[in-house]
């Protein structure tokens, strides 16, 4: 999950820099870097950190996970269809960016929500 939620992070830079958006995904950051300190990444240590502490979150940070999400469930199968090939996350959303204008609709305005801070 949190693999998911930090790839569509990143595609908020699909959308162009937004302070509005930015000001969670950094409130995250802090979090995550706080509350999971000591725990090394891989084979989802991290993502049990967050599932593990997610009460303990900021009200910013967890409103924007929510809305990643629905972000991710919503562009799932726009991953599958535009980037299944692809292994890496940074080669998955160079692929979602070269595919923008053939996203789903959903997917678009998932992301689009997601950008714009709203939840």
């Amino acid at each position: 999950m949190l693999k998911n939620l930090l790839a569509l992070g990143a595609a908020l830079f699909l959308f162009g820099s937004n302070a509005v958006a930015q000001a969670p995904v950094r409130a995250c950051a802090t979090d995550i870097r706080t509350l999971c300190k000591g725990v090394e990444p891989g084979e989802g240590r991290i993502a049990g950190c967050v599932k593990e502490h997610f009460k303990d979150l900021s009200t910013q940070c967890q409103n924007w996970l929510g809305a990643a999400a629905a972000a991710a469930k919503a562009c799932t199968a726009d991953v599958k269809q535009h980037c299944a090939e692809e292994r890496r996350r940074a080669a998955k959303i160079i692929c979602l960016k070269s595919a923008l204008s053939n996203l789903s609709d959903d997917c678009k305005s998932a992301i689009s929500q997601l950008a714009a801070g709203r939840s």
